[in-house]
Formats: structure tokens, sequence, C-alpha cells
């Protein structure tokens, strides 16, 4: 799937109003970046595998991203800044294509606002923090082709939830919901 015909699909989903912070009550407020580029001949996605030593959603897989912070101007600075600290990619406000859906986590009370990016190449990912144990260049439509059910993470308050795998990483909880919006967005069969 070429960048054109990823780009028209995308903005048939995304939102390009702001979101402000002032929406959010009673819950924690972060931002990741879906950070989508072509520096091989089929898109890929960048995930970071948390470190083990983190006190929420460790060792899991997700996207660059953490915390709003009062200092960020909005929360796709808060996307923007934490992607630099966590994996040292510079991405201008410019390049946000706009967000997908709001998500929420399962465990630890934060609602997530996905933004989205679309690069023609990124420099190679460093980790600069010691939140990232690795980053995974992933490639897009092989790992939304691996959807499933996730039985494993039923949760009460979500109807439906799914995971999808990459090697022996399993990717669940709202990286997973993320991926499921791209994956009924690019029309990907399972």
């Amino acid at each position: 799937m070429n960048r054109d015909e990823v780009l028209s699909r995308l903005k048939a989903l995304l939102s390009l109003a702001p979101v402000p912070v002032s929406y959010f009550t009673r819950c924690q407020i972060a931002a990741v970046l879906v950070i989508i580029h072509y520096n091989y001949a089929n898109p890929h996605i960048l995930l970071t595998k948390r470190s083990s030593s983190l006190k929420h959603h460790s060792g899991e897989m997700s996207f660059p991203g953490g915390r709003y912070s009062k200092n960020d101007k909005s929360l796709y600075s808060t996307a923007i800044r934490e992607t630099k600290e966590e994996v040292g990619l510079t991405i201008k406000e410019k390049d946000i294509i706009g967000n997908l859906n709001i998500v929420k986590t399962l465990t630890s009370n934060y609602t997530i606002v996905p933004y989205v990016t679309l690069q023609d190449k990124i420099p190679k990912p460093k980790i600069l923090v010691n939140e990232v144990e690795r980053v995974v260049d992933v490639s897009l439509l092989d790992v939304l082709k691996t959807m499933s059910i996730d039985t494993d993470h039923y949760h009460l308050s979500i109807k439906e939830v799914y995971k999808f795998t990459y090697h022996r990483e399993v990717i669940w909880g709202a990286t997973a919901r993320i991926l499921k919006q791209l994956h009924d967005c690019l029309c990907i069969s399972s």
C-alpha cells in the first residue's frame, strides 16, 4: 500500500480538531505518536517495548508517548516531546496529520490521545530514557493481519478486546485498540 493510499484512507478516520486538555476530568492524560514511515517498500510503524522496571504497563508494547505535562502547550506537543525523549526522533507539529479516537487503559486510569504522522523516511531511532527496553520497527500491514480476539485480557468495561502479534510479542490493551482503528481504516482482512 503506497503512501498516498494510506494517507487517503487515514484522512477519512482522523480528527483534525485539537483535543483540549480541559475535555478530560478525573483521569490521567497521555498522548502517543503513531509513526507510519516508508523507510522500506511497505509502510512500517514504530513501537516500543516498555522497560520491565516501570510501575505501570511494564514490559508491554506501546507507541512512543506519555503523560501530559502542564508545560506542554497541547496534547500533540506531549506526543512530540515524549517521542523525542524516548526514541530520539524529532517530529514537527506540521507533520501530525490528525488524531485517532481516544482510548483508555484498562488498569492505570489513563486516557490516551493517539496522534498520527506519516513520514517518507525517519532516522534510526535510539533509546534515550530508561522507560524503553527496545524500539521495534514493525511492518504495518503484517502486524494488522495478526488481529484476533484477546481472551487473556478480557475487561468488563470494554466489550471487544483485541490483540496483535509481532514475532513473539503480544500487543494488547490500549495499543491494540489503536491498532484496531488502523486495521478498520485500512480495510485489512485478518
